[in-house]
This record gives structure tokens, sequence and C-alpha cells, in this order.
């Protein structure tokens, strides 16, 4: 066995701890079916012998009856043994999901951007999903089948050692044909999970970009790019399929010629009365016996192989370095954040989104970002509280890099609404208490009110108890945004981002939300990024961007006058 395959099994070795009681149970009622599968066919010679060939027929009601019992006690113990093997397999799935979700958790915007909304998700649905029958067959199969071979070839050499050595001689092909169509199987696999992985990212693009896919009506494109994958997919799938039954057909020809073999050099000894028939029918019901437990154990292997195709995958999201921060606790802002010499980009083949930033924020104040699109305004927020680092450059709050900050801490410090707010399936309630779990029922209405939210809310059918997205129930884009509004005012963080939040509230309700924001003038951060600059008039301050750039800053009058981009953005906004 390869390195890399050891490597496999002690990881899930180490899985299994947790559920070690269902595995010795589960080893143990293996150890009884074996017993009972080796005694029986032992049994076979003395039974055969005494009741037949001596003809002591006065016995021969009792050979029904240990029939019903072995079966019985097989079928009893096989259950049990089944029935436990799957609480560990399924468990075993179960921890690695949970292991998978929480380091998604912990795992950089950045590279789990990388990777792909659709094939995250796989690997922690459908990969995982891969590995749990497989485990459950395996784990069952190898402990039992390879008990019972081991029971039986101790029947088997102590009844005629020579005639199962030659009965042996085929088994080393089924070992080097499992080897082979194991690791095929497991690069098939892996392959398969892939292109599971695409699926699932494709459809998740679809789904976002359904409205842009109707307007344009690209229906034959987009038909095509899914169809494509969809072959991918059902390509390994059935190499998968014809690796692993391939195992399966190996063993039975194997079967047949071992087989033949223990007929033709068994029979030739029975007729020169060198082995009784009893100890010739022994040994023969012990070797094709044997056989089924043979097949099971390579398609086990090929099984476990199978696994580590989608272990691999699974790896290669648990192996992500996780974020790191220091040990100092983030406290509200005294000073401000300060950029120096700040430079960043998505990936390393992609061009700098932010160039050579030099930036003091400071604490208190309320701060705007404008420019035209995509000149970085978003960017430059996530930098604050370390959604990405960048790759030239320091970000400083009070003085301190932000990396020397513990990241939770820091993280504390905000409350973020952006222009197309998240919101968990689940009720309104529980929505807004996720920014303040102890929150009482006065604060929380007193936040829905500032937010302008609470009327709606009260008009709903449960009113706080609505759960959003049931029943075909949704949110317009401006309710949305005035509950994520609401849980930013409930929570009331020292530092607060609104990247368009207003965006899709008309100018009454926006106009009643600014002044709600003016609570929170001199005692909080506030940054706001807007393309309406009718809402950033009243900033402390404003910061202009272009291609990435600072290109000046001031308040509002006084871009008016030395900022020709800036005066031009206005006369647009302000005649829409």
């Amino acid at each position: 066995m390869s390195s890399e395959f050891i490597s496999f099994l002690k990881d899930l070795l180490s899985y299994i701890k947790p559920f070690w009681k269902k595995f010795f149970l589960g080893i143990i009622f293996a150890v009884l079916v074996s017993g009972i599968t080796g005694f029986s066919t032992w049994a076979i010679k003395p039974i055969f012998n005494f009741v037949f060939v001596e003809k002591h027929y006065e016995y021969f009601n009792f050979v029904p009856l240990f029939l019903i019992l072995v079966f019985s006690l097989t079928g009893i113990f096989s259950l049990l043994q089944a029935y436990f093997m799957k609480a560990v397999s399924t468990g075993v799935v179960n921890l690695i999901r949970f292991h998978l979700f929480k380091k998604c958790l912990h795992i950089p915007l950045q590279k789990l951007s990388k990777h792909g909304t659709g094939q995250t998700i796989s690997r922690v649905i459908n990969d995982t999903a891969q590995i749990e029958p497989i485990l459950g067959n395996s784990f069952q199969n190898i402990v039992k089948e390879l008990l019972t071979v081991l029971v039986l070839l101790g029947v088997a050499f102590y009844q005629k050692w020579d005639l199962t050595l030659v009965a042996l001689s085929t088994v080393p092909v089924v070992i080097i044909g499992a080897k082979i169509l194991g690791r095929k199987t497991r690069e098939a696999r892996r392959l398969a999970q892939s292109a599971t992985g695409e699926l699932t990212q494709k459809m998740n693009e679809i789904i976002n970009g359904i409205r842009e896919i109707k307007i344009a009506g690209s229906y034959e494109k987009v038909i095509e790019l899914f169809h494509k994958e969809l072959n991918r997919f059902y390509r390994w799938s059935l190499k998968i399929t014809k690796y692993r039954e391939g195992s399966k057909s190996l063993v039975d020809v194997v079967t047949g010629f071992g087989g033949a073999l223990v007929i033709g050099y068994g029979g030739y000894l029975v007729i020169n009365n060198v082995m009784s028939p009893g100890a010739f029918l022994s040994v023969l019901t012990a070797i094709l016996l044997i056989f089924n437990p043979v097949r099971k154990l390579a398609r086990a292997y090929t099984g476990l192989k199978e696994a580590q195709g989608a272990w691999i995958r699974i790896q290669e999201v648990m192996n992500l370095e996780e974020e790191k921060g220091g040990i100092i606790k983030a406290s509200p802002p005294q000073k401000g954040f300060y950029f120096e010499k700040v430079f960043f980009k998505y990936a390393p083949h992609l061009p700098f989104v932010l160039k050579d930033v030099k930036l003091f924020i400071p604490a208190n104040q309320v701060i705007a970002l404008v420019g035209p699109s995509g000149s970085g305004k978003t960017t430059l927020v996530s930098l604050l509280p370390r959604f990405y680092d960048p790759q030239k450059g320091t970000v400083y709050l009070d003085e301190i890099p932000l990396k020397d900050f513990d990241i939770l801490s820091l993280r504390e410090l905000f409350g973020i609404v952006m222009q197309e707010p998240f919101l968990f399936n689940l009720s309104i309630w529980d929505n807004l208490t996720m920014a303040k779990p102890d929150a009482t029922k006065e604060e929380i209405i007193e936040a829905c009110q500032l937010a302008m939210a609470h009327e709606f809310i009260e008009k709903l059918p449960k009113g706080y108890d609505t759960v959003i997205g049931e029943e075909g129930f949704s949110l317009s884009g401006g309710q949305k945004q005035r509950l994520a509004l609401a849980r930013v005012f409930l929570k009331k963080p020292p530092i607060i981002i609104l990247d368009e939040a207003t965006s899709q509230l008309d100018s009454i309700t926006e106009t009643a939300i600014q002044s709600a924001l003016d609570r929170f003038k001199g005692h909080h951060t506030i940054i706001i990024i807007a393309h309406r600059l009718s809402t950033v008039k009243k900033a402390d301050k404003i910061i202009l961007l272009e291609k990435g750039k600072i290109i000046n800053e001031g308040t509002h009058e006084e871009l008016l006058i030395k900022s020709p981009l800036y005066k031009n953005l206005y006369k647009t906004f302000h005649k829409e």
C-alpha cells in the first residue's frame, strides 16, 4: 500500500475515535458471524461422515435444526454488526462535514473565492456524501469478511493444507487486479467529484444570473455549458462503475478457477482414498465460501480507494491556511485608521485594484468614499475588518497594524450594511438578534423604528416571527436594507460601514434614516460608500477614488471647487 493510502486510513481512524464503542461492538458481532461461519464449515466433515458415511440416520433430523440455528444466529449478528458499523460511518461523515463547515468559516475570503462557491459546497455536501456509503460498506466488509476469510482458511488448512494451497494459488491475481483497479477508481472518483463541483458551481451561477439570461435570451448558450458539465460527470461516473464492477468480475472468474482446482485435485484424492468425502466436502465448502468474502474485500479495497479520491478533494479545503490574527484585543478607535502605501489585488494574475493608497480615516467622524464604478471603494473598506489583506503596505488602527489584533475582537467593532444584504432563512426576530443575542424586545423595536422597518414588519402575518423565505414570502430590496440597518442600529458598533446601504430606498425613507444616523455621529466612526452624492454631502470628509488611487479628499464644498471629477459626478447624480 502506498504511503498516501496509509495516511488516508490513519486520518479515517482518527475520526473513528469518538465512536469507538460502536466500532468495538461492530467488531464483536463480526467476530461472532465469522466464528459461526467457520464452525459450521468445520462441522460439515464430522456431520457428513457420521450421519451419511457411517449411516447414523437417526440423527438426520438434527441436521435441519443445526442449519436453522446457524442461519438465524448469522442473520441476527450480521444485522447488529451492520447497524453499528453504519452508525460509525454516518457519525464519521457527519464529523467530517462539521469540521469542514467550521474550517470554511475561518478560511480567508481570498482563498475561499479561489475555490468557488460551487466547489466548496460540493466538497462539504457531495464529496462527504460519496464517502458515507463507501465507508459503511468498507468498514462492515473489511472487519467481518477478513475475519471470515481467516477462520475459513484455518478450517481448510486443518482439513487438508496442500489442497488449500492449490486453491489459493489464484488469489494473487485478485490482489494485483484489485490494486490496479483501486488506483484507477480513486482517480476517477476524484475527477467525478470535481465534475460534480463544477455542476454545482454552474447551477449556482445560472440561478444567480437568471434575470440576465432571460433578458439576453441566451438559453442555448447556457444549456450548452450545463450539458457539457453533465457529460463530463456522466463519463467519469461510468468509469467508476466499470472499475468498481471490474473487481467483482475478476473475483468471480478466479472463484471458478479456484473451485475447479479444488474439485479436480480433491476429487483425485477422494478416489484414491487419500481423503475422506467429509473432509473433501468441508475443504470445498470452505474454499467456495472464502471467495465470496474475498470478493467483498476486493470491493471494499476498491471502495476505500474511491473514498480516497473524494477525501483528496476534502483535504484540499481542510489544508487551507486559516485566518491569522495577533494577540492584542481590539478596542474602539481613538485616533483612526491609517493606510500606508497599500496595494491590493484579488489574485496573482489580476491587476492591482488598490494602488499606493495613503489614507487617514479619523475616528468618530463620518467619512464618505466616492468615485466611478470599479474605483476600489468596496475593496478599500473590506481591508478594515480584514476580509482581505493587502499584498503590499500596511493598514493600522490607532498606530497598530491590523494583523497584530485578535481577528474576532477586531471584527466585533464593525457593523456592515451592503447593497444586497444577506438575511438568513429564519424569522425576522432571529435575523435581528444575530447582531445582539441578548437584546430586549424594546431594543429591537427601537432599532427597527430607527431603520423605518417596524411599520412594515408589524403588517406581516406573523410580525417579527415571520420567517423570511417561508411559504413563498420574500422581502423587497428596500425592506432587506432596512432590516440590515436595524441590525446595525441594534448592535451599535463603534465602526459602521454603509456600502450603498440606502440605494433601494425612496428619498423620504432615506432622509429619515439619514436623520437616524445623525444620532451616531461623534460617537461612532461611520464610513459611507455611495453613488448618490446627496447622501454624503454632510460627511466630515469625502475621499475621491479613481482606478484604485485616491486622487482627492475634503468636504463636499471643498471638492466641488478643487476636483473636476467630483464636480462632474455631483452634477450627473444631481440630474438623476
